[in-house]
């Protein structure tokens, strides 16, 4: 196991949840993805959505992922 520097470990950990949770979200509820995507999925929680889900989060660039998590997840846009 190679050491990291809790700096690194921190960006590391934040990168898996904001992954996480953007599986999760988009898994349960697939009406949040962009229409284009959204076509192509099936069921909430269906082994075709989660594929789906897989490829449009694999897709994303580490910008895009940080902004949708916030759009997603921040109370900021209710206020």
């Amino acid at each position: 196991n190679m050491y990291r520097h809790p700096e690194v470990n921190r960006k590391m950990s934040l990168a898996r949840r904001v992954v996480g949770d953007l599986f999760q979200l988009y898994l349960a509820e697939p009406n949040v993805m962009p229409r284009e995507w959204l076509r192509l999925a099936g069921e909430p929680k269906s082994l075709e959505t989660a594929r789906i889900v897989s490829d449009y989060v694999a897709g994303m660039t580490d910008r895009y992922a940080l902004e949708e998590h916030r759009k997603l997840f921040s109370v900021e846009g209710y206020f």
